[in-house]
């Protein structure tokens, strides 16, 4: 599932493409990812406009368009843009389009997970989705209130968006990783200082993750997402080990990241 470095790759690439074109045509071919909107609604209230702006917050982007609506995109387990040129048009894949003058931005969702909302407020519609802090602008001292003494495991937690919203299964394993912690440990047995350096490292991760536009295969050797797959090596230790925490798959190194409790 795209978590927020794809989603931020995804509104840098959506922003190069997309921006201040009259939106001549809105094509809807799968309604189904549409979300407390219809096919109708969303045509009436896109069609003749242009797309202002974006911003991100965790997993979601929001679009603002010229009539101050705005569309919050999901991308769930598959969902991206593609920006093609009118010959092209349209793939298989393409659940919805928006035709401009000179091309047509597609929202490609092979699985169709993905969902479409048309809204008024951003912070409305945060609250309703009940979301917490994005990962990239809460502060360190917010960060360790949420974590300091809370009950559970460190990698659900992390990966729980009312708690912190953006961090993923992906993200979570390098964040753990980078910070020596099993993803097993109780957060109620981290030090401050533990949280400190998590802090630390959840914002490292995120922003290399950024520039290097979530592309797996270029993150540096020390890292651990390019060896993450069966047999893969840690990149100090030896081999990694894959257990299962809050039903999903985990990877971490177990010389590293030693549970001690």
């Amino acid at each position: 599932m795209p978590e927020l470095p794809s989603v931020e790759t995804f509104k840098q690439y959506f922003n190069s493409t997309s921006l201040n074109q009259n939106i001549e045509k809105v094509v809807v071919n799968n309604p189904e990812i549409l979300v407390e909107t219809t096919k109708k609604d969303i045509k009436n209230s896109i069609e003749s406009e242009f797309f202002v702006s974006s911003s991100r917050y965790g997993k979601y982007l929001f679009v603002s368009v010229s009539n101050d609506f705005l569309l919050a995109f999901h991308f769930g387990m598959t969902g991206f843009f593609k920006y093609n040129s009118l010959k092209e048009g349209q793939t298989q894949h393409s659940r919805i389009s928006f035709i401009f003058k000179n091309g047509t931005l597609n929202f490609e969702d092979p699985r169709k997970f993905g969902k479409l909302s048309l809204i008024e407020n951003i912070s409305n519609f945060i609250e309703k989705k009940k979301l917490g802090p994005d990962a990239l602008e809460i502060n360190q001292k917010k960060f360790i209130k949420i974590f300091e003494g809370r009950k559970g495991y460190i990698k659900p937690l992390l990966m729980n968006q009312k708690f912190l919203a953006g961090i993923g299964n992906l993200y979570a394993d390098e964040i753990l990783y980078q910070s020596g912690i099993h993803p097993l440990k109780k957060a109620s047995r981290l030090k401050k200082e533990d949280l400190v350096v998590l802090y630390n490292n959840m914002h490292m991760v995120l922003q290399k993750a950024i520039k290097i536009k979530d592309i797996m295969l270029d993150f540096p050797e020390n890292f651990l997402l390019p060896h993450r797959y069966p047999g893969g090596e840690c990149p100090e230790y030896g081999k990694l080990d894959i257990i299962k925490v809050g039903g999903r798959t985990t990877y971490y190194c177990p010389k590293k990241q030693i549970l001690d409790d």
